[in-house]
Parts: structure tokens; C-alpha cells; sequence
């Protein structure tokens, strides 16, 4: 159960280290198909949940298009289930137009299924983002 818990969380560096490089496709390789994303207070439009790889993908084009962010786990929560991980992180970031930099904390749920990420949801506050309007 541990070592399956490891190789999660090791997923989950690899996909904030792909994160890093704005590479949406490549991100997405680590998602199963009916991958979903769960962002309660993210966007100004209204959507909050993006279901499919295929919308997540989209999704992803469009803020990789306006920000390029670091990731960094800084504590990570133990959790009775091994397919979940409770983390903490911080983003260090710049808008790709303005240059303007931003940072964040988050709390994020990943769940995974057979190595693959199957469901995220993340708390973050939106408005020190800059992709408020994406």
C-alpha cells in the first residue's frame, strides 16, 4: 500500500514538473481518459469541473498559452486510501504577456487509477491569478 502511495505521489512531481514546461499534451499523458478536474473557486465564467482528457487538454492550451508556473510540494497528507493524494503546494509564476509575476498555495486531492491521474480537485485563490480572465 505504501509503495503504491509513492509511486502516486511520484506521478504527481512528474506532472507538475511537465506543468512547468506549458507542455498540455504531455501532462495529459499521465491523466486517464475520463480524467476529471475540479477547480471550486478558479474561474470568473463559471466552470468549475472539466470532464474528459480531452477537455482538460483544452483547458490546459489556453492558461499555458498565458502563464508558465513552477510547482512545488510542500507537505503532503497521509491518506487511508493509497490511490489518493492529499498534498500542499506553492506556485511561483509569470504571465507570459505581461511578465507579471504571481505566486499561490493550494491544497490538492489527486486521485489515481492504475498510475494514471483519474481525478484532481484543487483549492487555490483566484484572485491572486493571473489568469482570472482565461
Amino acid at each position: 500500500m505504501r509503495e503504491r502511495a509513492a509511486e502516486n505521489l511520484a506521478v504527481l512531481k512528474k506532472c507538475f514538473a511537465i506543468i512547468g514546461t506549458g507542455d498540455a499534451d504531455a501532462l495529459v499523458e499521465h491523466y486517464t481518459d475520463d480524467y476529471v478536474l475540479e477547480l471550486p473557486y478558479a474561474t470568473t465564467d463559471g466552470t468549475t469541473r472539466y470532464e474528459g482528457r480531452d477537455a482538460v487538454r483544452a483547458r490546459l492550451r489556453l492558461v499555458f498559452r498565458v502563464l508558465r508556473l513552477n510547482l512545488r510540494v510542500t507537505v503532503v497528507h497521509p491518506a487511508a486510501d493509497p490511490d489518493l493524494v492529499i498534498a500542499e503546494y506553492t506556485s511561483e509564476g509569470t504571465s507570459l504577456p505581461t511578465g507579471e509575476r504571481t505566486s499561490n498555495r493550494y491544497v490538492g486531492f489527486w486521485w489515481f487509477r492504475d498510475g494514471l491521474a483519474c481525478r484532481t480537485r484543487e483549492y487555490f485563490n483566484p484572485e491572486l491569478s493571473v489568469t482570472k480572465s482565461v
